[in-house]
């Protein structure tokens, strides 16, 4: 018999959309509520959900959720963790972690003390094509891994709120919001970290510093390179391709649409519909629901979200200050 799960999502954009999708497609889910400060937003989501649209956090808690997802700005993240682990609440955070190191670290310190579930949302591994080759790199499959890429590139996101994430100071841009992806998926597949980045950028229509290419130096050798923008037409989609190469194979995928269909008509125009929630984030909730029923472990803890995040924030300072980067500058 399948224990019921009450849960509560803060935020109602694009990615909470996502996440509530998810949560209902899950056998033994009940979304309770919807927390967002613009009323209209949670008032749409929770009536599409059949659940209680309410203000924030501390609203949802009083329903009597036993989880939450936090799809809310970076910046307000830490926050949001901490208050929902006191309140003794499985928690679910969007990526990256945090905006900066020190507001991880206050995720990680939270986590430690949680008598509940934390777990990180990096999708990216559970996409069916990114688990699959994990698990072939795991058994050595293509022997030990010698090259890892990979190239996310879309349009300029439109759907935060107040445009959020065209602040570079709240979300970073595609070399944190997006390359995030990539930093934390090919650390995971290759089983090594980072020691070493160096980071070019330029800018493009979308605006500073929206596309980046990213060199790595990872701890066992390899080498790295993360290609991500922002910077291309409506109509390209969200791009993705991988390859991971071994000393006795090579593994590499592509695709594009995982976070959104296209549909073309005669007169030539070309319309993007949302499909999320059909690929990694079914499985994302599946793992994180699983794991709040047996009581552990994090599926993403916040230690290996961490460590994607000081990447990233080695590569923001290796563009800043047009040099090579060594992960372990990164402690503040």
């Amino acid at each position: 018999m399948v224990t019921q799960v009450r849960v509560g999502i803060v935020g109602a954009g694009f990615i909470a959309r996502a996440h509530a999708a998810a949560y209902a497609a899950t056998e033994g889910v009940k979304i309770i509520g919807i927390a967002d400060p613009v009323r209209e937003k949670a008032d749409r989501l929770a009536e599409h959900f059949g659940s209680t649209a309410v203000a924030d956090l501390s609203d949802l808690v009083s329903l009597g959720i036993d989880a939450v997802s936090v799809c809310t700005p970076s910046p307000t993240h830490a926050d949001l963790v901490e208050a929902a682990v006191a309140a003794g609440v499985h928690v679910l955070c969007e990526k990256p972690i945090a905006r900066s190191f020190f507001d991880a670290r206050r995720i990680v310190d939270a986590a430690d003390k949680a008598s509940g579930i934390v777990m990180i949302g990096h999708v990216s591994r559970y996409e069916p094509d990114h688990a699959r080759a994990r698990d072939v790199i795991a058994a050595g499959g293509i022997g030990d891994v010698r090259m890892v890429s990979q190239s996310i590139l879309s349009a300029a996101p439109a759907w935060s709120q107040d445009a959020w994430l065209h602040d570079h100071n709240q979300s970073g841009g595609p070399l944190i919001d997006l390359a995030i992806h990539s930093f934390d998926y090919l650390a995971w597949a290759s089983g090594s970290q980072p020691i070493r980045v160096q980071a070019v950028a330029s800018d493009t229509a979308a605006g500073p510093v929206t596309y980046v290419l990213i060199t790595i130096r990872y701890a066992n050798g390899a080498i790295g390179l993360v290609e991500s923008s922002w910077g291309h037409p409506l109509a390209y989609g969200f791009q993705v391709a991988t390859e991971i190469s071994g000393a006795s194979g090579r593994l590499w995928w592509e695709y594009a649409g995982i976070s959104g269909g296209r549909m073309a008509t005669e007169d030539g125009a070309v319309t993007l519909f949302d499909t999320l929630g059909d690929r990694g984030f079914r499985a994302e909730i599946g793992a994180f629901i699983d794991a709040v029923r047996a009581g552990g472990p994090s599926p993403v803890p916040a230690t290996e979200a961490l460590a994607a995040l000081r990447t990233a924030l080695a590569a923001e300072r290796s563009l800043s200050q047009r040099r090579p980067v060594a992960l372990d500058e990164i402690s503040s």
